[in-house]
């Protein structure tokens, strides 16, 4: 995947391009997270097709900001990429927020998008949003607190294996997320996440009415997967997000979490293979 950029807005913005035959297919990475994480299954998609991953403002080598209202702002970068890149049409793939902002791209232009797949993409649903008017968003309260710099890649290394939430991934995905997630200070060893938590808590904290009514007849055909022990994305709003197209389907895996991408790769590339009629590797 070659690494490159374009201008969104005011900002810098990087991707990935496999730069592979074949009709393009977009990529989109998880709220802290960044398009490396997801090498894995960018080695088997790019062998059918042309795979492109945004970096969304903050994250991955994309420009620092806090300069956005709302979820939007990441739907309207993976138009902007697509008009950079004269892209007409496209499968979009999207994982946490980057399964919610490819929906809310698919629904602002349905012509453009030939299928969604989105993995817990997160839908928060009135109640939570209104919760979080008046309380903070649980899930921007624990962004807050994270640790930006760490002395090197190593202690890195050794201190997450040991997290509830990096403990299952699997070892080839977990050093795609070390070399893709942090990068070198230049204070000797030292490295920094590449995703201030002031971002990742915002983009919890933002979540809108006026944003969350466009996640309601959307006209794509959308794959939607989440776990069966669900925290951001519930069976009901799955199953509105596949009401419009008949081909569209909703698929509840029993013992997943939510980044079961990153720890169940097996699992989650053959229900890839499935959604895009792939018939093999």
């Amino acid at each position: 995947m070659k690494l490159k950029s374009f201008r969104y807005k005011n900002w810098d913005t990087a991707y990935l391009d496999s730069e592979t035959p074949g009709s393009t297919l977009v990529f989109c990475h998880a709220n802290g997270y960044s398009a490396g994480c997801y090498q894995y299954y960018y080695e088997r998609l790019k062998k059918h097709y042309r795979v492109i991953a945004p970096d969304f403002i903050g994250h991955g080598r994309s420009a620092f900001t806090l300069d956005f209202q709302n979820w939007n702002v990441f739907r309207d970068q993976i138009l902007s990429l697509l008009d950079h890149e004269s892209v007409n049409e496209t499968t979009i793939i999207g994982h946490s927020l980057g399964g919610a902002s490819s929906l809310l791209a698919a629904k602002k232009e349905p012509k453009r998008f030939t299928k969604v797949l989105a993995m817990d993409p997160v839908i928060l649903g009135w109640k939570l949003i209104l919760l979080s008017k008046f309380l903070e968003n649980p899930l921007a309260k624990g962004a807050k607190k994270r640790r930006t710099h760490f002395k090197s890649i190593e202690l890195v290394r050794r201190s997450f294996r040991k997290f509830p939430a990096f403990a299952k991934f699997d070892p080839s995905i977990f050093e795609d997320y070390l070399i893709s997630c942090f990068v070198p200070t230049g204070n000797e060893d030292e490295v920094k996440l590449c995703c201030d938590p002031r971002v990742e808590a915002k983009i919890f904290g933002h979540a809108h009415f006026h944003v969350f009514k466009n996640f309601y007849g959307i006209k794509t055909e959308n794959h939607i997967a989440i776990p069966e022990s669900y925290e951001v994305c519930s069976p009901k709003y799955a199953n509105l997000l596949t009401k419009v197209h008949p081909n569209s389907d909703v698929t509840i895996f029993p013992g997943f979490t939510h980044f079961f991408p990153f720890e169940r790769p097996v699992e989650t590339w053959n229900w890839m293979k499935r959604c895009l009629d792939m018939k093999e590797d």
